[in-house]
């Protein structure tokens, strides 16, 4: 899977991204050379300056992102060994004890997940099963291109119930759909690919957060509720209360997708017999195919089984792509995966879990919380405008942010918290905090904040600006669906 490929930057473009970064870095150091805030430490302030920075980057695409990565490490260790370790003065941490803690994205089982489902993704395409599979799926759905968009939302809602983690059916969807682009005979970066793509980038979060065991952020929501005296969320209740959304908001993403993208091709060249004829040059499953088909079957029944083992799913991630390089029983040499894997996007998710670990650890994510939610005066706004604004504010919060899990730790009890004090009963706390997962889980706007857009982004089709492109409308339709149903659907069902 090789990495996005990008055209040569122009003399003009060269002019832009050098400005971009030179503002960023004018932006980095007024935040950290400005007055520390009451309530915050100075290596807070100062990792919230690189996080300032390096989001700045992400956003506008001014350098790459492997650059970012490298960029993102290096100055979370100068920002953390040059700080007193509390405070605002005292005895600086030091550069030595600061690498670890720089470093720490890697040692997380996020970002090895990650990286195992890219190199999952990469062994099983190097055997073709990924294009019977995707040919298969063709016949089922039919061969119109709008049909196979909606097939392919179909498969990731059926994997939800299968697979509980949000990242692993991202690895398993990715290989699938790049079956379906090659199907079409066109590149990844074609329209058609980058919306299939985007699709599969978008949709395991989307659909997980339809589910109670769909991803890992709503058992912990569940238990916020339930730890701050609100009512406890069953299984029934997640279902009844979200998969309504996750559908209705998926049927918006899919008219989005067919047309923001003008698909090179209405249906598939040669329709049925096209497939007919593939499915039968392929001829009988080859044993790699049977091999990955094997490893991939008992890998997904490890992950839906999970409650029954207690094996982490990073773990049997791991155990899976062990499978798959093993000498006479993989499907692929080591040597080969390693210039199939796109490793710029193995090193961003780490460094960027990093930053996000040290925004929490360093009480920037306290303070930032306190900010907005506390001493804003938020508590003096209308219902409508409390939820709104409080929307807001995650909306921009995730940003910082690659894994929604660690977000949703981090600025939940702080929001529980501020509603409680408010000792308003009509304010819909429980509403508000999983409007709060929704914006989390459902937010699409670039890739690196999220595991599976970044499995999607590692096979090499769509750029952060078409994320953007598809992400900005996708965001409107989030907000306003909602606040639809905060103040419409919710109270319809008791809550």
């Amino acid at each position: 899977m090789s990495s996005v490929a990008h055209a040569p930057p122009t003399r003009s473009g060269s002019v832009r991204n050098y400005l971009l970064v030179l503002l960023g870095l004018a932006m980095m150091a007024a935040i950290a050379l400005a007055p520390a805030p009451v309530g915050l430490s100075l290596v807070g302030q100062r990792v919230l300056a690189v996080m300032a920075f390096i989001v700045f980057m992400w956003i506008t695409e001014a350098i790459p992102y492997g650059v970012s990565a490298i960029a993102l490490i290096f100055l979370l260790i100068v920002s953390l060994g040059f700080s007193p370790t509390s405070g605002v003065t005292g005895e600086v941490l030091g550069t030595g004890k600061a690498i670890p803690l720089a470093l720490s994205g890697f040692s997380n089982s996020g970002w090895l997940f990650v990286a195992a489902g890219l190199a999952m993704a990469a062994a099983i395409t190097s055997t073709s099963l990924e294009k019977r599979v995707a040919y298969l799926i063709l016949k089922l759905v039919g061969t119109k291109t709008p049909a196979i968009m909606a097939g392919i939302i179909v498969t990731a809602f059926a994997l939800t119930f299968i697979i509980p983690s949000v990242i692993a059916r991202a690895a398993t969807l990715v290989p699938i759909v790049i079956g379906l682009i090659e199907a079409f005979g066109v590149k990844r970066d074609s329209h058609i690919g980058k919306a299939m793509l985007l699709l599969a980038g978008i949709l395991p979060s989307v659909t997980g957060v339809g589910v109670l065991t769909g991803a890992a952020p709503n058992p912990v929501i569940v238990n916020f509720l339930s730890g701050a005296g609100q009512m406890r969320v069953t299984y029934v209740d997640w279902l009844v209360y979200l998969l309504p959304y996750t559908i209705v908001f998926s049927i918006g993403l899919y008219f989005l997708v067919t047309r923001l993208f003008k698909f090179e091709f209405a249906e598939l060249p040669g329709g049925a017999d096209y497939i007919n004829s593939r499915l039968a040059e392929m001829g009988p499953m080859t044993a790699s195919e049977k091999k990955a088909s094997v490893i991939m079957a008992m890998t997904i029944i490890l992950w839906a089984t999970d409650k029954l083992h207690h094996v982490e799913a990073s773990a049997i991630s791991v155990l899976c792509v062990l499978l798959l390089v093993m000498p006479n029983i993989g499907v692929i040499a080591c040597n080969d995966l390693y210039k199939r894997v796109d490793w710029n996007s193995i090193l961003l998710f780490g460094a960027g879990i990093s930053m996000a670990e040290m925004f929490t650890k360093t009480g920037g994510a306290a303070w930032l919380s306190k900010v907005a939610f506390v001493d804003s005066g938020m508590g003096a706004l209308s219902v409508t405008m409390l939820a709104i604004m409080i929307f807001v504010v995650v909306f921009f919060v995730r940003f910082c942010f690659t894994s929604i899990t660690s977000c949703l730790t981090a600025i939940t009890p702080a929001i529980l918290g501020f509603l409680v004090a408010l000792h308003n009963p009509a304010v819909p706390i429980v509403g508000i905090v999983l409007g709060v997962s929704l914006i989390a889980q459902c937010q699409a706007i670039i890739p690196v904040t999220s595991a599976p857009a970044m499995i999607a982004y590692g096979a090499g089709g769509f750029t952060t600006r078409d994320m953007i492109k598809l992400g900005i409308p996708l965001a409107i339709l989030m907000y306003v669906l909602i606040v639809l149903w905060m103040f419409t659907y919710w109270p319809l069902v008791g809550l």
